[in-house]
């Protein structure tokens, strides 16, 4: 029997796990290469892409780029302690993930209610974004560590399928 994970009616089998494992290791989406190195059709793959589209399971591909080579050089985490009420999570959570520069909201259990995580050009801007995060209605405090040096950061660690 055929290991899958399921969403909804939706699940995948070890096919579709061998193919978007293929796409996360080569970084891209070459029909023939999928095909030829997991051993089936270039119409298998590309059918099996769509359905996983068509149901919300892939919402399409992005080129992993050196985080070195982009104009924001700046990156932070900004930890945040909401003030707490019916909605907070949501409604706050909301209006930091629309701050530009914020590429990660979540919503956290422990001492701090938000992890944020800011990629700016500056660390004007960067002041600029944890000034706007920290003015927030629902912000009761904020704590912003700024990142001397990346040793590792792979977002592809956090789809891995095995």
């Amino acid at each position: 029997m055929a290991r899958g994970i399921t969403m909804g009616s939706f699940a995948l089998d070890d096919v579709d796990r061998r193919i978007l494992k293929e796409i996360i290791r080569e970084g891209g989406v070459n029909l023939s290469d999928i095909a030829s190195a997991i051993g089936v059709s270039k119409s298998t793959v590309h059918n099996r892409l769509k359905r996983m589209r068509d149901n919300n399971y892939l919402m399409g591909f992005f080129p992993l780029i050196n985080s070195a080579s982009l104009n924001r050089q700046v990156t932070a985490i900004s930890l945040i302690r909401a003030k707490h009420g019916p909605g907070y999570a949501e409604e706050l959570g909301k209006e930091i993930a629309r701050i530009k520069g914020t590429w990660g909201v979540y919503f956290v259990m422990g001492q701090q209610d938000f992890v944020v995580l800011i990629r700016a050009r500056s660390r004007n801007e960067l002041s600029r974004i944890v000034n706007r995060l920290a003015k927030l209605k629902g912000v009761e405090r904020s704590n912003t560590i700024m990142v001397l040096d990346i040793l590792k950061e792979d977002p592809r660690e956090a789809i891995r399928l095995d």
